[in-house]
């Protein structure tokens, strides 16, 4: 058994620190960063997606090694459940010009029509998982996991996520997630490439 896999027995399930914030960052950025803008203005696109991700609840976690490094990390939301991103992005956004903030204008326009489908969809007996971050290979599978062991005895009913061809769509069908729907968003389609959005959903 090599060290990681050992890392990950031994890891602990704890609520999530905003200091570890930086880290998730870090992860996303290469991935989610706008096509637009500086180094400084990406940071800030992707913190917002990230911060819009956490909602003001104690369902925030964080999967540690046995020296507190964070493994990987999971937010959820139940319906009616909101982060408070909004008032971070007004405060930052002043920063940039304004042809910039009216590009993160259009990812939060996007993200919150993504939510508002999806909570839709659910019941308050269903729980949505906004994201889930992994900085070491496999930590991302076993914090979900743990995470659905959790929920399942809490009684709730389903698992909600929603995702987008910019992401790894296939993997939830793989894990035990159906589709439920399947859209196109227009205003990210060009005439090569419809910019499809998947909800998935899987019960506990």
């Amino acid at each position: 058994m090599g060290p990681l896999s050992s890392n990950l027995l031994a890891a602990k399930l704890r609520p999530f620190g905003m200091k570890n914030l930086p880290f998730i960052v870090d992860v996303v950025a290469p991935l989610w960063s706008p096509p637009v803008g500086d180094a400084a203005f990406k940071r800030f696109n992707v913190e917002y997606i990230v911060r819009n991700n956490i909602c003001e609840n104690d369902y925030r976690f964080e999967l540690v090694d046995a020296d507190g490094n964070l493994l990987s990390a999971a937010f959820l939301a139940r319906k009616g459940d909101r982060s408070a991103a909004g008032g971070w992005f007004d405060r930052e956004s002043v920063r940039f010009p304004a042809g910039l903030r009216q590009a993160s204008e259009m990812s939060r326009t996007y993200l919150s029509l993504m939510d508002e489908r999806t909570f839709a969809l659910m019941s308050g007996k269903d729980i949505k998982l906004s994201l889930f971050v992994s900085r070491k290979a496999g930590s991302g599978s076993v914090i979900l996991e743990r995470i659905c062991e959790r929920l399942r005895g809490e009684g709730w009913k389903n698992l909600f996520l929603w995702t987008d061809c910019d992401c790894n769509w296939q993997w939830y069908g793989k894990h035990g997630f159906a589709l439920v729907q399947e859209d196109t968003y227009e205003p990210f389609s060009d005439e090569h490439e419809d910019y499809k959005t998947y909800i998935f959903k899987r019960p506990f």
